[in-house]
């Protein structure tokens, strides 16, 4: 498949502007220990004590701490801590632009800061990411702690309201929204997140985790890649914060992506413009709720 590849900067630049578009660099932490985080399923973790674990795509490479890239984007004229998103790539990485570019927007016009992680370009992986990572679990729960890192440092450098930063995952980044929000590893971190977003997550071994903060499901019908069955009967089952979910009709994986319906790893992937336009409007008024209600 060929694609053409631009820079976060320059993409955030063409829609914001240089003078909102920042790039910083944030200092990777692990989780403070090891804990399984599907009840039952204590074989699956993906912690990791180093920022480098010496995964095939990392090349074997072992390094113990490290930093992450990302892309910062505050609206004009605000000041001191405001509502912050941060946005997940999926297994492709940084590279998934559009996502960011499109949401991060509408985002941005809406009053809300982004925080775009990349979680590979310092760790070295190539193009691929981990798409052909068959076990994906594991990156997703390195992925977690990532995340944890960055709301550490939004609140931290008083940039984030401490009670109003949200996750926003894609795919890969979507499953990592779900352990993200998992209240067994929300208790391992001294800051924890308002609520997550996951568009076509994997929700396979977790149908049983509990949340500790609502979580909302944007589903496509005809994803192949991971199943929308699954997640609606997670969705559906008892717990104490209820997840919510949307499933579009007719939308294949990957529906915030503009471009045309093509395969990528043996599954359909591509736009459909209404799954995507009507996830991140529902995004906004989820949030703009929240605002309410809190305040």
């Amino acid at each position: 498949m060929k694609q053409i590849v631009f820079s976060m900067v320059a993409i955030i630049v063409l829609f914001f502007g240089p003078a909102n578009a920042e790039m910083v660099k944030i200092p990777w932490r692990a989780s403070t220990q090891s804990s399984p985080w599907i009840p039952g399923n204590e074989y699956i973790d993906g912690w990791s004590k180093n920022f480098m674990n010496g995964t095939v795509e990392e090349k074997g490479k072992v390094k113990a701490d490290g930093e992450l890239q990302a892309e910062m984007i505050r609206p004009h004229g605000t000041k001191g801590p405001i509502p912050f998103v941060l946005m997940l790539h999926g297994c492709s990485g940084a590279r998934e632009w559009n996502f960011a570019s499109d949401y991060g927007e509408k985002l941005v016009r809406a009053g809300y800061g982004i925080l775009v992680l990349d979680s590979f370009t310092t760790r070295g992986l190539g193009p691929d990411g981990v798409c052909s990572d068959p076990s994906q679990l594991n990156w997703a729960r390195r992925r977690a702690d990532d995340a944890y890192a960055a709301l550490d440092w939004l609140i931290e450098q008083k940039i984030a309201d401490s009670k109003h930063v949200y996750v926003v995952g894609r795919s890969n980044g979507a499953t990592t929204t779900l352990i993200i929000m998992n209240r067994v590893i929300g208790d391992l971190h001294e800051h924890m997140f308002a609520g997550g977003f996951a568009m076509q997550p994997s929700c396979y071994l977790m149908k049983s985790v509990e949340f500790y903060a609502p979580v909302h499901l944007f589903l496509a019908e005809k994803d192949e890649a991971t199943s929308p069955v699954l997640c609606g009967q997670m969705a559906e089952s008892n717990r104490a914060i209820p997840v919510q979910a949307t499933l579009w009709k007719g939308a294949y994986h990957a529906f915030e992506d503009h471009y045309s319906i093509r395969m990528f790893h043996g599954y359909h992937i591509g736009y459909n413009a209404a799954a995507a336009e009507g996830t991140i409007k529902a995004i906004i008024a989820d949030l703009n709720v929240a605002q309410k209600v809190t305040r």
